[in-house]
């Protein structure tokens, strides 16, 4: 982590883990805000699933994408070619799942809002840390990928990608960790419907 990150930033995980915490217990502790009729709340269920696979397969795609480059120099291809920070968009797909699954519209306007006060600092911040490493060359960079909102007519591949195994094996491990949370979420539902 570079010097001069900010609050959020240094206290990542912490911060992560209190409003893990906060979500949880809001979450069982109280009834819906906007109570969902049950098919659309099913609905809602079903593409959080979705969801965190498709943020999942993302972030393993865009460590393959990035390879051994990681601040070696600006890759301009594949997810890197569509959005400038393609792991923090398949983080913030997998959030928008996990506020699905609770089925409550009000959880999942909490869980937005707690990605955006968490990573968008960091996002500015990795930014500037990018702008002053590479110049002109992430400048023009900037001009042309959007930094969160993928453009994907903007799309280009390579024919061949070099991979860093050990950056790819710990992004697959993150991803099976994240992949643990709807069975907890399930878990908690019918926790909560006991109470």
């Amino acid at each position: 982590m570079q010097p001069g990150q900010g609050w959020i930033n240094r206290n990542r995980k912490p911060f992560l883990w209190v409003n893990g915490i906060v979500f949880v217990l809001f979450w069982i502790f109280t009834n819906p805000l906007l109570p969902l009729s049950y098919p659309l709340r099913e609905v809602l269920v079903g593409f959080g699933y979705l969801f965190i696979i498709i943020g999942v397969l993302g972030r393993v795609y865009s460590s393959l994408t990035i390879a051994s480059h990681k601040d070696a120099q600006i890759v301009k291809t594949e997810m890197y070619s569509v959005v400038r920070h393609p792991l923090y968009f398949s983080s913030f797909v997998i959030i928008i799942g996990i506020g699905m699954l609770t089925g409550r519209p009000e959880l999942l306007a909490y869980i937005i809002a707690f990605f955006l006060a968490c990573f968008y600092p960091m996002i500015l911040n990795e930014e500037k840390y990018l702008g002053d490493k590479f110049g002109r060359e992430y400048a023009d960079y900037k001009k042309q990928v959007p930094m969160l909102i993928p453009n994907f007519s903007k799309w280009r591949a390579r024919d061949n990608i070099e991979i860093n195994l050990k950056l790819v094996t710990r992004t697959i491990l993150d991803g099976s960790v994240l992949l643990l949370i709807p069975p907890v979420l399930e878990i908690i539902g019918y926790v909560k419907s006991l109470i």
